[in-house]
Protein backbone atom coordinates (compact mmCIF):
# COMPACT_ATOMS: atom_id res chain seq x y z
CA UNK A 1 0.00 0.00 0.00
CA UNK A 2 1.23 3.43 -0.91
CA UNK A 3 2.00 5.25 2.49
CA UNK A 4 -0.66 7.88 2.18
CA UNK A 5 -2.91 9.09 5.00
CA UNK A 6 -3.33 6.03 7.54
CA UNK A 7 -7.30 7.09 8.42
CA UNK A 8 -8.39 8.83 5.13
CA UNK A 9 -10.07 6.22 3.24
CA UNK A 10 -11.92 5.24 6.78
CA UNK A 11 -12.64 8.75 8.12
CA UNK A 12 -13.57 10.08 4.51
CA UNK A 13 -15.66 7.60 3.82
CA UNK A 14 -17.71 7.73 6.68
CA UNK A 15 -17.82 11.25 6.96
CA UNK A 16 -18.37 12.35 3.88
CA UNK A 17 -20.64 9.74 2.58
CA UNK A 18 -23.75 12.33 2.85
CA UNK A 19 -21.45 15.38 0.93
CA UNK A 20 -20.73 15.88 -2.52
CA UNK A 21 -16.93 16.34 -2.85
CA UNK A 22 -15.54 18.69 -4.71
CA UNK A 23 -12.04 18.31 -5.86
CA UNK A 24 -9.53 21.66 -5.76
CA UNK A 25 -8.41 22.97 -8.96
CA UNK A 26 -5.45 21.55 -10.38
CA UNK A 27 -2.84 24.93 -10.12
CA UNK A 28 0.54 25.04 -11.42
CA UNK A 29 3.09 23.77 -8.89
CA UNK A 30 5.21 27.22 -9.31
CA UNK A 31 1.57 29.49 -8.15
CA UNK A 32 1.51 27.17 -5.30
CA UNK A 33 4.47 27.10 -3.93
CA UNK A 34 4.33 31.02 -4.26
CA UNK A 35 0.63 31.39 -2.61
CA UNK A 36 1.81 29.04 0.45
CA UNK A 37 5.09 30.90 0.52
CA UNK A 38 2.86 34.26 1.41
CA UNK A 39 0.81 32.55 3.78
CA UNK A 40 3.68 31.21 5.39
CA UNK A 41 5.03 34.46 5.49
CA UNK A 42 1.82 36.02 7.13
CA UNK A 43 1.71 33.75 9.96
CA UNK A 44 5.51 34.07 10.49
CA UNK A 45 5.36 37.81 11.32
CA UNK A 46 1.73 37.58 12.94
CA UNK A 47 3.45 34.78 15.57
CA UNK A 48 6.33 37.37 15.64
CA UNK A 49 3.68 40.43 16.41
CA UNK A 50 1.62 38.13 18.74
CA UNK A 51 4.81 37.04 20.92
CA UNK A 52 6.25 40.74 20.98
CA UNK A 53 3.46 41.01 23.59
CA UNK A 54 3.45 38.28 25.42
CA UNK A 55 6.36 39.56 28.31
CA UNK A 56 4.62 43.16 28.44
CA UNK A 57 1.47 42.01 30.05
CA UNK A 58 2.86 41.24 33.90
CA UNK A 59 5.26 44.67 33.31
CA UNK A 60 1.90 46.65 32.22
CA UNK A 61 -0.36 45.10 34.57
CA UNK A 62 2.36 45.75 37.48
CA UNK A 63 2.76 49.49 36.49
CA UNK A 64 -1.12 49.60 36.50
CA UNK A 65 -1.47 48.32 40.35
CA UNK A 66 -2.48 45.17 39.10
CA UNK A 67 -1.50 41.41 39.61
CA UNK A 68 -1.33 38.29 38.53
CA UNK A 69 -5.06 37.54 38.84
CA UNK A 70 -6.01 40.33 36.33
CA UNK A 71 -3.45 38.45 34.08
CA UNK A 72 -5.16 35.46 34.63
CA UNK A 73 -8.51 36.73 34.04
CA UNK A 74 -6.95 38.40 30.54
CA UNK A 75 -5.48 35.14 29.56
CA UNK A 76 -8.34 32.98 30.06
CA UNK A 77 -10.71 35.48 28.26
CA UNK A 78 -8.33 34.85 25.23
CA UNK A 79 -8.51 31.30 25.34
CA UNK A 80 -12.24 31.41 25.69
CA UNK A 81 -12.81 33.58 22.67
CA UNK A 82 -10.42 31.28 20.66
CA UNK A 83 -12.57 28.40 21.56
CA UNK A 84 -16.07 29.64 21.10
CA UNK A 85 -14.50 31.18 17.88
CA UNK A 86 -12.68 28.46 16.19
CA UNK A 87 -15.39 26.20 14.70
CA UNK A 88 -17.51 29.07 13.71
CA UNK A 89 -14.70 30.52 11.83
CA UNK A 90 -13.12 27.83 10.10
CA UNK A 91 -16.95 26.60 8.96
CA UNK A 92 -17.19 30.57 7.70
CA UNK A 93 -13.99 29.89 5.69
CA UNK A 94 -15.81 27.22 3.52
CA UNK A 95 -18.36 29.93 2.76
CA UNK A 96 -16.47 33.20 2.28
CA UNK A 97 -13.46 31.79 1.49
CA UNK A 98 -10.31 30.96 3.31
CA UNK A 99 -8.50 34.99 2.62
CA UNK A 100 -11.52 36.75 4.19
CA UNK A 101 -10.88 34.83 7.48
CA UNK A 102 -7.19 35.10 7.06
CA UNK A 103 -7.16 38.82 6.94
CA UNK A 104 -10.20 39.44 9.24
CA UNK A 105 -7.68 37.64 11.96
CA UNK A 106 -5.20 40.00 10.98
CA UNK A 107 -6.86 43.06 11.10
CA UNK A 108 -8.49 42.73 13.98
CA UNK A 109 -4.72 41.98 15.89
CA UNK A 110 -4.56 45.74 14.43
CA UNK A 111 -7.17 47.35 16.39
CA UNK A 112 -7.27 45.14 19.75
CA UNK A 113 -2.74 46.32 19.75
CA UNK A 114 -3.80 49.58 19.15
CA UNK A 115 -6.81 49.84 22.12
CA UNK A 116 -4.02 47.51 24.30
CA UNK A 117 -1.43 50.31 23.89
CA UNK A 118 -3.54 53.70 24.43
CA UNK A 119 -6.28 52.08 26.61
CA UNK A 120 -5.59 52.08 30.88
CA UNK A 121 -8.38 51.15 32.03
CA UNK A 122 -7.99 47.69 33.82
CA UNK A 123 -11.12 46.28 33.07
CA UNK A 124 -11.10 47.01 29.28
CA UNK A 125 -8.16 44.61 28.87
CA UNK A 126 -10.66 41.86 29.41
CA UNK A 127 -12.80 41.89 26.97
CA UNK A 128 -9.91 43.65 24.61
CA UNK A 129 -8.18 40.25 24.85
CA UNK A 130 -11.85 38.12 24.43
CA UNK A 131 -12.32 40.03 21.16
CA UNK A 132 -8.28 39.46 19.92
CA UNK A 133 -8.92 35.50 20.51
CA UNK A 134 -12.38 35.60 18.98
CA UNK A 135 -11.19 36.98 15.65
CA UNK A 136 -7.32 35.21 15.95
CA UNK A 137 -9.26 32.04 16.21
CA UNK A 138 -9.12 32.00 12.01
CA UNK A 139 -5.99 32.30 11.27
CA UNK A 140 -4.48 28.72 11.41
CA UNK A 141 -7.48 27.13 10.25
CA UNK A 142 -7.68 29.22 7.52
CA UNK A 143 -3.87 28.74 6.67
CA UNK A 144 -3.80 24.94 7.45
CA UNK A 145 -7.21 25.06 4.79
CA UNK A 146 -5.31 26.44 2.21
CA UNK A 147 -2.65 23.28 2.25
CA UNK A 148 -5.53 21.34 1.67
CA UNK A 149 -7.00 23.25 -0.78
CA UNK A 150 -4.00 23.39 -3.11
CA UNK A 151 -1.53 20.84 -1.73
CA UNK A 152 -1.62 17.42 -3.04
CA UNK A 153 -1.98 14.68 -0.19
CA UNK A 154 1.02 13.09 -0.47
CA UNK A 155 2.67 16.31 -0.16
CA UNK A 156 1.37 18.21 2.77
CA UNK A 157 3.42 17.02 5.56
CA UNK A 158 6.21 19.36 4.14
CA UNK A 159 4.16 22.21 4.09
CA UNK A 160 2.52 21.66 7.55
CA UNK A 161 5.70 21.48 8.94
CA UNK A 162 6.84 24.83 7.45
CA UNK A 163 3.85 26.43 9.04
CA UNK A 164 5.02 24.80 12.58
CA UNK A 165 8.09 26.31 11.98
CA UNK A 166 7.00 29.70 10.83
CA UNK A 167 4.94 29.91 14.10
CA UNK A 168 8.01 28.27 16.00
CA UNK A 169 10.42 31.37 14.79
CA UNK A 170 7.37 34.02 15.27
CA UNK A 171 7.55 32.97 18.73
CA UNK A 172 11.51 33.10 19.41
CA UNK A 173 11.97 36.32 18.01
CA UNK A 174 9.16 38.06 19.60
CA UNK A 175 9.86 38.03 23.56
CA UNK A 176 13.25 39.28 23.16
CA UNK A 177 12.15 42.09 20.67
CA UNK A 178 9.31 42.86 22.90
CA UNK A 179 11.21 42.98 26.41
CA UNK A 180 13.80 45.36 24.91
CA UNK A 181 11.29 47.34 22.96
CA UNK A 182 9.47 47.81 26.68
CA UNK A 183 12.78 48.62 28.43
CA UNK A 184 13.99 51.23 25.68
CA UNK A 185 11.26 53.13 24.55
CA UNK A 186 7.98 52.13 27.37
CA UNK A 187 5.40 49.54 27.82
CA UNK A 188 3.02 50.16 25.13
CA UNK A 189 5.89 50.19 22.15
CA UNK A 190 5.50 46.57 22.01
CA UNK A 191 1.82 47.31 21.21
CA UNK A 192 2.37 49.42 18.31
CA UNK A 193 5.39 47.27 16.87
CA UNK A 194 3.10 44.33 17.28
CA UNK A 195 0.12 46.38 15.26
CA UNK A 196 2.49 47.41 12.65
CA UNK A 197 3.65 43.87 12.20
CA UNK A 198 0.32 42.83 11.57
CA UNK A 199 -0.18 45.31 9.41
CA UNK A 200 2.59 44.27 6.87
CA UNK A 201 0.80 41.02 6.99
CA UNK A 202 -2.49 42.15 6.27
CA UNK A 203 -0.93 43.97 3.41
CA UNK A 204 0.79 40.86 2.41
CA UNK A 205 -2.19 38.85 2.57
CA UNK A 206 -4.59 41.24 0.50
CA UNK A 207 -2.23 42.02 -2.48
CA UNK A 208 -0.08 38.91 -2.30
CA UNK A 209 -2.27 36.15 -1.11
CA UNK A 210 -4.70 34.25 -3.59
CA UNK A 211 -8.14 32.85 -2.88
CA UNK A 212 -7.67 29.06 -2.79
CA UNK A 213 -10.86 27.87 -2.15
CA UNK A 214 -12.49 27.61 -5.59
CA UNK A 215 -15.33 30.27 -6.29
CA UNK A 216 -18.22 27.99 -7.41
CA UNK A 217 -17.35 26.19 -3.61
CA UNK A 218 -18.20 29.15 -2.01
CA UNK A 219 -21.22 30.13 -4.09
CA UNK A 220 -22.60 26.08 -3.75
CA UNK A 221 -22.27 27.17 0.31
CA UNK A 222 -24.13 30.39 0.44
CA UNK A 223 -26.90 28.65 -1.73
CA UNK A 224 -27.15 25.62 0.22
CA UNK A 225 -27.68 27.78 3.50
CA UNK A 226 -29.84 30.16 2.25
CA UNK A 227 -32.12 27.28 0.35
CA UNK A 228 -32.06 24.94 2.92
CA UNK A 229 -32.67 27.43 6.20
CA UNK A 230 -34.11 26.18 9.26
CA UNK A 231 -35.54 22.69 7.47
CA UNK A 232 -31.49 21.60 7.05
CA UNK A 233 -31.06 22.09 10.61
CA UNK A 234 -31.33 18.89 11.77
CA UNK A 235 -29.42 16.71 9.34
CA UNK A 236 -26.60 19.41 9.55
CA UNK A 237 -26.72 19.06 13.32
CA UNK A 238 -26.66 15.21 13.05
CA UNK A 239 -23.60 15.44 10.72
CA UNK A 240 -21.94 17.51 12.69
CA UNK A 241 -21.92 15.53 15.37
CA UNK A 242 -20.91 12.55 13.27
CA UNK A 243 -18.12 14.67 12.20
CA UNK A 244 -16.96 15.03 15.41
CA UNK A 245 -16.88 11.40 16.35
CA UNK A 246 -15.19 10.43 13.40
CA UNK A 247 -12.64 12.87 14.45
CA UNK A 248 -12.59 12.51 17.98
CA UNK A 249 -9.48 10.36 18.59
CA UNK A 250 -7.38 13.15 16.84
CA UNK A 251 -9.07 15.77 18.76
CA UNK A 252 -8.04 14.02 22.63
CA UNK A 253 -4.43 13.14 20.96
CA UNK A 254 -4.76 17.42 20.56
CA UNK A 255 -6.21 18.32 23.63
CA UNK A 256 -4.06 15.91 25.55
CA UNK A 257 -0.17 17.29 23.93
CA UNK A 258 -1.24 21.08 23.99
CA UNK A 259 -2.89 20.58 27.77
CA UNK A 260 0.15 18.90 29.28
CA UNK A 261 2.89 21.81 28.58
CA UNK A 262 0.38 24.87 30.26
CA UNK A 263 -0.28 22.87 32.59
CA UNK A 264 3.12 22.08 33.63
CA UNK A 265 5.00 24.98 32.50
CA UNK A 266 4.29 27.09 35.97
CA UNK A 267 6.23 25.43 37.99
CA UNK A 268 8.79 25.55 35.74
CA UNK A 269 10.01 28.72 37.34
CA UNK A 270 9.78 28.30 40.90
CA UNK A 271 11.35 24.81 40.68
CA UNK A 272 14.69 25.88 38.61
CA UNK A 273 15.12 28.79 41.18
CA UNK A 274 14.21 27.21 44.53
CA UNK A 275 14.92 23.83 43.66
CA UNK A 276 17.98 23.24 41.48
CA UNK A 277 19.59 26.68 41.88
CA UNK A 278 19.63 27.38 38.34
CA UNK A 279 19.90 30.79 37.00
CA UNK A 280 17.49 32.76 35.12
CA UNK A 281 19.77 32.59 31.91
CA UNK A 282 19.18 29.16 32.20
CA UNK A 283 16.04 29.10 32.62
CA UNK A 284 15.76 31.13 29.19
CA UNK A 285 18.60 28.72 27.73
CA UNK A 286 16.27 25.57 28.74
CA UNK A 287 13.42 27.15 26.22
CA UNK A 288 15.66 28.73 23.81
CA UNK A 289 16.91 25.17 22.61
CA UNK A 290 13.17 24.05 23.05
CA UNK A 291 11.97 26.94 20.47
CA UNK A 292 14.69 26.11 18.14
CA UNK A 293 13.84 22.17 17.94
CA UNK A 294 10.30 23.36 17.73
CA UNK A 295 11.61 25.41 14.62
CA UNK A 296 14.17 23.34 12.67
CA UNK A 297 12.64 19.98 12.93
CA UNK A 298 9.31 20.47 11.75
CA UNK A 299 11.03 22.35 9.15
CA UNK A 300 13.75 19.39 8.22
CA UNK A 301 11.18 16.09 8.99
CA UNK A 302 7.88 16.95 7.74
CA UNK A 303 8.30 14.99 4.64
CA UNK A 304 8.27 11.95 6.91
CA UNK A 305 4.42 12.05 7.45
CA UNK A 306 4.40 11.89 3.47
CA UNK A 307 6.98 8.57 3.43
CA UNK A 308 6.03 6.59 6.70
CA UNK A 309 3.29 5.14 8.65
CA UNK A 310 1.31 8.74 10.71
CA UNK A 311 0.71 6.13 13.37
CA UNK A 312 4.24 5.26 14.78
CA UNK A 313 5.45 8.63 14.17
CA UNK A 314 1.99 9.98 16.25
CA UNK A 315 2.67 7.41 18.89
CA UNK A 316 6.85 7.94 18.87
CA UNK A 317 6.04 12.02 18.91
CA UNK A 318 3.61 11.42 21.96
CA UNK A 319 6.68 9.72 23.89
CA UNK A 320 9.36 11.90 23.23
CA UNK A 321 6.93 15.29 23.70
CA UNK A 322 7.43 14.20 27.60
CA UNK A 323 11.11 13.72 27.69
CA UNK A 324 11.59 17.46 29.12
CA UNK A 325 9.03 16.24 32.29
CA UNK A 326 10.71 13.01 32.72
CA UNK A 327 14.31 14.64 32.92
CA UNK A 328 12.77 17.52 35.57
CA UNK A 329 11.12 14.54 37.13
CA UNK A 330 13.97 11.82 37.00
CA UNK A 331 17.31 13.49 36.56
CA UNK A 332 17.48 17.45 37.09
CA UNK A 333 20.90 17.53 35.39
CA UNK A 334 20.87 20.55 33.23
CA UNK A 335 23.14 19.33 30.45
CA UNK A 336 19.50 16.29 30.42
CA UNK A 337 17.58 19.09 30.84
CA UNK A 338 18.92 20.65 27.35
CA UNK A 339 18.54 16.95 25.73
CA UNK A 340 14.62 17.05 27.00
CA UNK A 341 13.91 20.07 25.99
CA UNK A 342 15.26 18.81 22.51
CA UNK A 343 13.74 15.45 22.75
CA UNK A 344 10.63 17.62 23.62
CA UNK A 345 10.46 19.86 20.15
CA UNK A 346 11.77 16.41 17.97
CA UNK A 347 8.69 14.75 19.34
CA UNK A 348 6.09 17.79 18.03
CA UNK A 349 7.98 17.75 14.86
CA UNK A 350 7.11 13.95 14.17
CA UNK A 351 3.66 14.83 15.52
CA UNK A 352 2.56 17.67 13.76
CA UNK A 353 2.35 17.28 10.29
CA UNK A 354 1.40 13.94 11.01
CA UNK A 355 -1.48 15.00 12.45
CA UNK A 356 -2.30 18.04 10.35
CA UNK A 357 -1.89 15.68 7.23
CA UNK A 358 -4.77 13.10 9.12
CA UNK A 359 -6.78 15.92 9.23
CA UNK A 360 -6.46 17.21 6.10
CA UNK A 361 -6.40 14.23 4.72
CA UNK A 362 -10.32 13.20 5.99
CA UNK A 363 -11.78 16.49 4.69
CA UNK A 364 -13.08 18.02 1.61
CA UNK A 365 -13.30 21.17 0.36
CA UNK A 366 -16.56 22.32 1.51
CA UNK A 367 -15.45 20.46 5.12
CA UNK A 368 -11.67 21.50 5.33
CA UNK A 369 -12.34 24.62 7.33
CA UNK A 370 -14.91 23.55 9.78
CA UNK A 371 -12.68 20.42 10.95
CA UNK A 372 -9.98 22.61 10.96
CA UNK A 373 -11.78 24.97 12.94
CA UNK A 374 -12.71 22.29 15.61
CA UNK A 375 -9.45 21.31 16.00
CA UNK A 376 -8.42 24.82 16.47
CA UNK A 377 -11.31 24.99 19.37
CA UNK A 378 -9.51 21.47 20.79
CA UNK A 379 -6.10 23.33 21.21
CA UNK A 380 -7.77 26.64 22.59
CA UNK A 381 -9.11 24.44 25.22
CA UNK A 382 -6.20 22.65 26.51
CA UNK A 383 -4.67 26.11 26.51
CA UNK A 384 -7.17 27.38 28.58
CA UNK A 385 -7.71 24.71 30.72
CA UNK A 386 -4.08 23.89 31.42
CA UNK A 387 -3.37 27.17 33.71
CA UNK A 388 -6.28 27.22 35.33
CA UNK A 389 -5.80 23.05 36.11
CA UNK A 390 -2.66 23.84 37.77
CA UNK A 391 -3.84 26.97 39.58
CA UNK A 392 -6.35 24.42 41.03
CA UNK A 393 -3.93 22.01 42.14
CA UNK A 394 -1.01 23.22 42.79
CA UNK A 395 -1.01 24.23 46.10
CA UNK A 396 -1.96 20.53 47.00
CA UNK A 397 0.76 18.82 44.82
CA UNK A 398 4.64 19.38 44.91
CA UNK A 399 6.44 20.37 41.23
CA UNK A 400 7.79 16.28 41.19
CA UNK A 401 3.94 15.51 41.60
CA UNK A 402 3.33 17.73 38.76
CA UNK A 403 5.64 16.67 36.42
CA UNK A 404 4.55 12.74 36.93
CA UNK A 405 1.23 14.18 35.95
CA UNK A 406 2.74 15.55 32.47
CA UNK A 407 4.99 12.47 31.87
CA UNK A 408 1.57 10.22 32.51
CA UNK A 409 -0.29 12.53 30.22
CA UNK A 410 2.59 12.07 27.04
CA UNK A 411 2.32 8.36 27.95
CA UNK A 412 -1.61 8.50 27.74
CA UNK A 413 -2.00 10.36 24.73
CA UNK A 414 0.99 7.35 22.75
CA UNK A 415 -1.29 5.19 24.51
CA UNK A 416 -4.96 7.04 22.63
CA UNK A 417 -2.96 6.93 19.45
CA UNK A 418 -1.93 3.24 19.36
CA UNK A 419 -5.10 2.07 20.30
CA UNK A 420 -7.20 4.52 18.30
CA UNK A 421 -5.47 5.20 15.09
CA UNK A 422 -5.83 2.67 12.50
CA UNK A 423 -2.86 0.70 11.20
CA UNK A 424 -2.51 1.06 7.31
CA UNK A 425 -3.44 -2.90 6.48
CA UNK A 426 -6.46 -2.41 8.61
CA UNK A 427 -7.20 0.55 6.25
CA UNK A 428 -7.51 -1.60 3.41
CA UNK A 429 -10.03 -4.02 4.86
CA UNK A 430 -12.45 -1.24 6.08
Amino acid sequence: MSTAVLEHETVTKDVMSAIPCAASPVKPSRSITASLGFVIGCISLMMTGFAVILPVFPQRLQALGLGPEMLALMEGAFGLGMFLFSTPMGTWSGRIGRKPILFISLAGFIVTNLLLAFVNVPLLFIPIRFVEGMLLSGLIPAAMSMVGDTIPLEKQGRWIGFLTTAQAVGFALGPGLGGLLAQNLGLSSPFLLSAAIALAASLLAIFLVPETLPEHLRAQAREHQARCGAKAQKPREARFARLIWLIAPFLVIDFGMIFTYPFVFPQYPFFFAKVLHYSTAHYGLLFSVYGLALAVFPLVLGRLSETMPKKPLIVLGSLLFGALNVFMFAAPLYPLLLAGAALAGLGSAFVEPAMGSIYLGATTDETRGQVMGMRGSAISLAVMLGPLAQALVGLWITPQITFAIGVALSLVMALVAFLLLKHPRQTEKA
